[in-house]
């Protein structure tokens, strides 16, 4: 898929062409309230389905255009298609307009842009190109799909119009561009632009790269840029010569508006219900002492706290009106391979509802795992009697949702970058 992925793209003959991965929180979800916390996250890319949005632009000699594009499978072959295409306006009053529309992501990114840095809005409406998106993230994944299109949006402007790490280019009060303010820019967007509660983690992760343990200490309220601290993020699978992660992904198949569920949660911790704020404190701790599990491979002890992880959050949504805690289908997920003697945990990643979760396995085990899981999964949404002996307080309906699951293996990806 990557291979037809870049061919198709080079055909279009673009000047940069950008890569951004997505990614999953190995502690979850702190999102929306990570500002009093620490947390270990991951940027990935999948093995078959690389997970990754790819832009590209190139110039044009009149109009600007923007275009998204999808990737489809047929007998057997992957198929490109243009989904949607439109003139890219430039009235700053319009581009306002657009941020309730189906390229909200994309003008979410210019309207922070333009609010960030002057230069960028002078060679943005002086100069005619090309913007194409395409995106393997499914949607509402919970695997970090929109923070990874606006990243890629911000870092392929900041890199064609040559403004990234340019302090020739900033006038007072202003910034230089670089994946700091990138992955600033990005909450940004969602968080004040287009409304959508969204906290700093997955931005950073998936700007930064890597297997990253970050402290967001005093980002917890969202303040104007350099009004608050930059988050504080260390790249340890390098330091700890950890070349990969056994982990399997599995996406429900659920869509889910990660925003609603991290919303509640961020106003009830904010009013300090006291069962709430000893969860979340938890679930720090969880965090801190995931480090040292990850420093010595320690698989198994890191599945502990794994599973220690998903009862907390099923605890915490539920008490927050969730009636299913992390989710109806995600526990199903969770349940169908727990037990698994290669099988460490299984837990949430993203905002829960719906979304994915991942196991995490032994290292030599992932290809057993993944076709037993699979199979399960088979079985029990093809067979009435089998769901009921495995899952008998279960409804039986939320089958139908779960014939769409996708499972992924993956790799540790860098940050956002140009290929």
């Amino acid at each position: 898929m990557l291979d037809m992925i870049l061919n198709f793209i080079k055909e279009q003959k673009p000047e940069i062409i950008v890569q951004s991965p997505s990614r999953i929180n190995l502690i979850n979800p702190l999102d929306g309230v990570e500002g009093d916390f620490w947390m270990p996250s991951v940027a990935i890319y999948g093995l078959k389905n690389p997970l990754s949005v790819f832009l590209f632009i190139k110039s044009r000699k009149s109009d600007s255009v923007i275009k998204f594009f999808s990737i489809k499978k047929k007998n057997n072959f992957f198929e490109i298609q243009l989904e949607k295409e439109e003139l890219i306006s430039k009235d700053i009053i319009e581009v306002k307009n657009e941020l309730n529309d189906d390229f909200k992501l994309f003008y979410g990114s210019i309207y922070r842009f333009y609010k960030t840095c002057s230069t960028f809005w002078e060679r943005f409406i002086r100069m005619n190109f090309e913007v194409g998106i395409l995106t393997t993230i499914p949607r509402q994944s919970g695997l970090g799909g929109s923070a990874s299109m606006i990243i890629a949006i911000l870092y392929g402007f900041a890199n064609y119009f040559r403004l990234y790490n340019d302090l020739s280019c900033i006038t007072k009060g202003e910034f230089p561009i670089n994946k700091d303010i990138i992955a600033e820019m990005a909450t940004k967007v969602e968080y004040d632009d287009l409304k959508i509660t969204a906290g700093y983690g997955d931005r950073y992760v998936i700007t930064k790269g890597g297997l990253l343990f970050c402290s967001y200490f005093g980002k917890l309220f969202h303040k104007q840029l350099s009004m608050e601290p930059l988050a504080i993020c260390e790249r340890i699978d390098k330091s700890y010569n950890i070349k990969n992660l056994p982990i399997i992904i599995c996406y429900s198949g659920i869509l889910h508006e990660s925003g609603n569920v991290h919303e509640k949660l961020r106003k009830i911790y904010l009013s300090k219900d006291p069962r709430i704020l000893k969860g979340y404190e938890k679930l720090a701790e969880i965090s801190w002492k995931s480090r040292f599990c990850l420093m010595r491979h320690d698989w198994k002890q890191l599945g502990t706290l794994f599973k220690e992880n998903t009862k907390i959050m099923n605890d915490i949504m539920k008490y927050a009106g969730f009636q299913y805690g992390i989710g109806l289908g995600n526990n199903i997920l969770i349940n169908l391979i727990e037990d698994h003697p290669d099988v460490y945990a299984v837990k949430l990643t993203g905002a829960g509802g719906g979304g994915s979760v991942f196991a995490l396995v032994k290292p030599n085990k992932t290809n057993l795992v993944l076709k037993y899981w699979q199979k399960k999964l088979f079985d029990i949404t093809k067979n009435d009697k089998l769901f009921l002996s495995l899952l008998p307080n279960y409804p039986v309906n939320i089958r139908e949702s779960l014939v769409n699951a996708q499972f992924f293996k993956i790799k540790i990806a860098d940050g956002v970058k140009i290929i």
